[in-house]
């Protein structure tokens, strides 16, 4: 008895001892273990410890995490790891409860995710996917809920709007989703003390690079994006960024703000470069920044807030001295949005403004709230600074008017809306999730039936919408005319609809912007005698918003 259990253990240390595998990174020979997993694209081991992809990886440390105080080491051999199968055609979708869709959500503590070289390009973990291009919502690769988090040596890339670029085997290149810049994120966090270490983070629109936790210090990585996409809390020593647009920050942590420490930064921003969207604070020290346009300007914040507090020392421009004035003077007086009251019934001679859901938003989870006010008098935002008018507190924003004598036939009708979009870049509204405005004449304010004009965010453009013709019949929407690009969507529109006999017709025109109209005409296919008025606003609010500045009627 006594020989057949000392065979049972010998037998069961040999499996322990075989089922390792040997592998070497700078220089040391490492054992596969509970606590050393190794992540081989090309697996070929029978080893419990060895893993094909990345996902495999962390959901073992997942399993085995929390059980005691050790840290988990992953280490992961150059290749590219996809997060999320880029060839699966079905569309990603939040949880229920949840409005961001992710690629892997992982609760850890005390682990390092290690590349094995020391050129962060050889070992990338991708994903390719953002809002309306593979996924409904803000596409991200990654959620970690836990604390102590370490990364070195790894690409961590969303490969939705950038061109994805592997040197050690171009067979693993692959051609970004869309041109169209959309809302491709990285890794959103909850915990604290987040580390990464010549690391690189490429995406465009919200990189969101481990976004979300108390502490994130990133030493020697690089950083490719557009707006709202840096680390509020983040201290960035050594570090390499390019900016592709003026506002790499929504805002910064109100108390710890960002830090920048001995950092290289190249911006492609043409005019001013601003650092964050909304006023917070920032340190910079030593930093060099470059630009192509000998003129550029470097600001904070368009009204940086004196509260917060801007440091500037020992930084340079193209080769300069940088200095960029710790912000002291008081900010402009900014007027909070005065409300209007809501009007939700439909008077002969009057005005209606309320709440409304079109029917094709139906998709879209938001609801219309007609116990608030819908629209308030105020100064725009971003783009539309500067602009006074009626401005959308919230989604759904609707206005109508009712002739006074609702039975007398018109056969023609003119009207004209002046209007300033916050969104300075031209794309109109926040995202391509429902967001138009449409203004429309010849219409029936009871049966919702009419005609007008539709601008819209659509995920084939990120610096203009589309425009088309639409009807209205009791509330469904169709177009009449071939959707158009439209540029002119920006501060300084203005629309001008005519309906006459048959035909509707529309003109587009912005000076600051183009000197030459843009016209689109149709046929109505019931042409109808109604004289009513409509203007609806499914768009986001704040910056997102649009400043209606005049509407006459004729």
């Amino acid at each position: 008895m006594k020989n057949m259990i000392l065979t049972a253990i010998i037998l069961v240390q040999g499996i322990a001892c075989t089922a390792q595998t040997k592998f070497t990174f700078n220089g040391k020979t490492l054992r596969s273990g509970k606590k050393c997993l190794y992540v081989n694209g090309k697996k070929t081991h029978a080893d419990m410890f060895t893993f094909g992809t990345v996902n495999e990886a962390l959901r073992h440390a997942e399993s085995s995490n929390g059980r005691d105080t050790l840290w988990t080491d992953i280490y992961i051999k150059p290749s590219v790891y996809w997060i999320d199968n880029p060839d699966d055609e079905k569309e990603r979708k939040p949880r229920p409860g949840f409005k961001t869709p992710f690629g892997m959500e992982v609760r850890l503590d005390r682990v390092r995710i290690i590349g094995m070289s020391d050129n962060p390009e050889d070992v990338v973990l991708a994903c390719n996917r953002g809002q309306t291009q593979g996924a409904d919502g803000n596409f991200t690769m990654f959620h970690f809920t836990g604390s102590n988090i370490i990364a070195e040596n790894v690409t961590f890339g969303n490969y939705c709007n950038v061109d994805l670029v592997y040197p050690k085997d171009p067979n693993m290149n692959r051609k970004r989703r869309k041109d169209a810049i959309v809302q491709a994120q990285i890794a959103i966090c909850n915990g604290d003390n987040y580390a990464m270490r010549n690391c690189r983070f490429i995406s465009r629109l919200n990189l969101c690079p481990f976004v979300g936790a108390q502490n994130t210090s990133f030493d020697e990585c690089y950083f490719e994006c557009t707006d709202d996409a840096l680390c509020g809390t983040g201290v960035y020593r050594k570090c390499r960024f390019t900016f592709f647009s003026g506002k790499p920050f929504y805002t910064t942590d109100r108390k710890k703000g960002a830090t920048f420490i001995d950092c290289d930064i190249h911006t492609k921003t043409q005019g001013t470069q601003y650092l964050t969207k909304v006023s917070g604070p920032v340190t910079m020290t030593g930093c060099r920044w470059t630009s192509d346009d000998p003129d550029i300007k470097i600001e904070w914040n368009r009204h940086p807030d004196p509260a917060h507090r801007c440091v500037m020392t020992g930084c340079t421009l193209n080769g300069k001295p940088l200095c960029v004035p710790t912000p002291t003077e008081p900010l402009p007086v900014s007027l909070p949005a005065f409300a209007l009251q809501v009007r939700p019934d439909i008077v002969p001679g009057g005005w209606t403004m309320d709440c409304h859901k079109p029917k094709d938003t139906s998709r879209y989870d938001w609801t219309a709230d007609n116990s608030r006010s819908s629209w308030g008098y105020a100064e725009g935002a971003d783009g539309a600074e500067g602009s006074w008018g009626l401005v959308q507190l919230q989604k759904g924003a609707r206005i109508m008017f009712t002739p006074t004598d609702e039975s007398k036939a018109v056969n023609k009708q003119t009207c004209t809306v002046t209007l300033d979009p916050c969104k300075g870049a031209g794309q109109g509204f926040g995202s391509a999730t429902g967001q138009y405005l449409d203004i429309c004449i010849k219409f029936d304010t009871r049966t919702l039936t009419g005609y007008g004009i539709r601008f819209i965010r659509t995920p084939e453009y990120d610096h203009a919408v589309e425009t088309c013709l639409v009807e209205y019949s009791g509330g469904d929407i169709t177009p009449i005319s071939k959707p158009q690009r439209c540029d002119m969507f920006r501060k300084g529109c203005s629309v001008t609809l005519i309906a006459n006999g048959n035909m509707l017709e529309a003109t587009i025109t912005n000076s600051l912007v183009c000197h030459t109209p843009q016209k689109i005409e149709a046929a109505m296919p019931h042409p109808n005698a109604f004289g009513g008025f409509h203007l609806q606003h499914t768009g986001s609010t704040g910056a997102s918003a649009t400043v209606i500045k005049s509407i006459f009627l004729k």
